[in-house]
């Protein structure tokens, strides 16, 4: 499965990667974290600016999307299958927390998915004004 990732989606997974796991998997985890952090480059283009507390301005179109790949079978498929986990079971808990809904819709909800729910929003405010 290949997966393109902006900023955000990237550094949403990061918080939401296990930090356990065998030899084998812990090497590859820190592979996929790396892959995962910004790059000197991409930390220069954001302009990363300080806000009050833990959070920051940054220009997050600055930085095209990023593919990764997860091959079938493999660890980091099992990562990212991991991840899923976590946000399915957030969305059924009904605690999913509004900074992943962005990494939610890109792994687990198709584009015709959220066009239909985005539809069905407008129509339903249509009919709140009517």
């Amino acid at each position: 499965m290949k997966v393109k990732l902006s900023v955000v989606h990237r550094m949403s997974f990061l918080g939401l990667l296990t930090n356990k796991g065998d030899f084998t998997t812990l090497k590859i985890l820190r592979e996929l974290r790396e892959e995962l952090s910004l790059t000197e480059g991409e930390h220069e283009l954001l302009k990363i600016q300080p806000l009050t507390g833990t959070k920051i301005l940054l220009n997050e179109k600055a930085v095209p999307l990023k593919e990764f790949e997860f091959k079938e079978g493999s660890v980091r498929e099992v990562l990212l299958e991991e991840v899923k986990t976590q946000l399915k079971d957030q969305e059924k808990a009904k605690t999913l927390q509004l900074d992943y809904l962005d990494l939610y819709e890109v792994l687990m909800v198709g584009k015709e998915e959220i066009d239909e729910v985005s539809a069905a929003i407008k129509e339903l405010e249509q009919t709140e004004k009517e």
